[in-house]
């Protein structure tokens, strides 16, 4: 037998911990001597590992006791429901953080691209996260040949820890710092190039694809950008700076 003192340092639980389970009926001492002091048996012992156990499971000391207390088929028809709650509770659980991740991965890689996000950008993020995928494979399939869709789906997407999307959101930042620029100037040229070059890695050389692609995607006149970051001012300063690059280049050859 185990007094609370010894079974407590036996088990690595609490004696308040011990007490709580008897008063509520969970784990009840094998004996109660005259003077109140309680003491366990080997039976109590395994029944606390199986408490523990089920904690772990997350289970409810409620619902331990209720399954403890039950007959053997009861037990098991509980140990069914129970375990099939659990997975379906995690199951969301996941599905909430995958949800969660993914906003924290768009809002952060935001915040990079313009220094700050306010909350019509949060709202925004929410609500491109809960839009149903239908309406993107409709414009995909409407505008794009099988092979530019698989091309143009190998994109980064904002809401995927994908070191790409830092880089991209580092260099938008830069040209919004730049949007002034003539672009003729040593900065613009910098980023031009390394526009040029991002666009023809991500487009697997296929500039028809860059070209249809970057049209599709600039926002109609007093709209709103149909790319996160991807304003008309800002789509306009890249679209000069590039034909800049492209021409000076092709006279240097």
């Amino acid at each position: 037998m185990y007094s609370i003192g010894q079974l407590s340092k036996k088990t690595n639980i609490s004696i308040r911990t011990l007490r709580y389970y008897d008063e509520i009926g969970l784990l009840k001492p094998a004996k109660v001597a005259d003077s109140g002091y309680r003491y366990y048996s080997g039976r109590e012992i395994k029944l606390l590992q199986h408490i523990a156990a089920m904690k772990e499971l997350g289970f409810t000391l409620a619902s331990i006791k209720k399954m403890l207390s039950s007959g053997e088929e009861t037990s098991e028809t509980n140990w069914g429901a129970y375990l099939d709650f659990e997975l379906a509770t995690v199951a969301e659980e996941r599905r909430r953080l995958d949800e969660m991740e993914k906003l924290l991965q768009i809002t952060r890689h935001a915040f990079e691209m313009k220094g700050d996000v306010e909350s019509e950008d949060i709202f925004l993020f929410i609500r491109s996260l809960s839009d149903p995928s239908e309406g993107r494979e409709t414009f995909l399939t409407q505008h794009f040949t099988d092979n530019e869709i698989r091309i143009i789906k190998s994109l980064p997407d904002l809401s995927a820890d994908d070191p790409r999307n830092m880089a991209w959101a580092k260099l938008i930042r830069e040209v919004k710092e730049h949007l002034h620029e003539p672009p003729s100037s040593a900065v613009s040229q910098k980023l031009a190039a390394r526009i040029v070059e991002i666009s023809m890695d991500w487009f697997q050389q296929d500039e028809q694809l860059i070209e249809k692609y970057w049209s599709l995607i600039r926002p109609e006149e007093g709209k709103e950008a149909k790319v996160y970051g991807m304003e008309a001012d800002v789509m306009d300063y890249i679209d000069r700076i590039v034909d800049w690059y492209l021409h000076h280049l092709e006279e240097g050859d």
